[in-house]
């Protein structure tokens, strides 16, 4: 019997009659990682020819069981560091007198490292009070192992 969805493997990658100009050479696909990630699904992207797996901030939250917010202000704060790469920066402003500086994309080892660090130090559970000296040992952790 046939797949049915033979039927659409001659259509394009992207919808309407021209591709987008903004990412060329750009296929991106989404990768559903196994359960130790809770269902995030990273992207792909082409860097410097070789494909990686990246995520968004919502994408790390839902792995680390926060909130995006939490890892924004995280990031303000200094406890992880800014991310080096980002999605391109969309057309227009979509807030007045706020430039667009595209998403915040973490790679899969990034992704993987946090989410050991916070294994390691027992900050699993968002919800439980933990205490200072926890915290300071995991952002002195994160300051010296962090991968790039």
């Amino acid at each position: 019997m046939k797949d049915p969805l033979d039927l659409f493997n001659d259509l394009p990658d992207f919808p309407g009659g021209r591709a987008p100009k903004n990412r060329p050479n750009q296929k991106q696909t989404y990768i559903e990682m196994e359960d130790r990630h809770n269902g995030a699904k990273g992207k792909e992207y082409v860097i410097n020819g070789e494909k990686k797996i990246f995520f968004t901030v919502g994408g790390l939250a839902k792995v680390l069981r926060r909130k995006p917010g939490t890892l924004r202000m995280w990031e303000q704060r200094g406890w992880i560091p800014v991310p080096r790469y980002r999605t391109p920066v969309p057309r227009g402003e979509h807030f007045t007198g706020k430039p667009s500086k595209g998403r915040r994309l973490y790679s899969l080892d990034q992704v993987e490292f946090l989410l050991s660090a916070i294994e390691k130090f027992g900050l699993h559970d968002p919800h439980a009070t933990t205490n200072q000296l926890k915290w300071r040992e995991f952002t002195e952790y994160i300051k010296a192992n962090y991968p790039l």
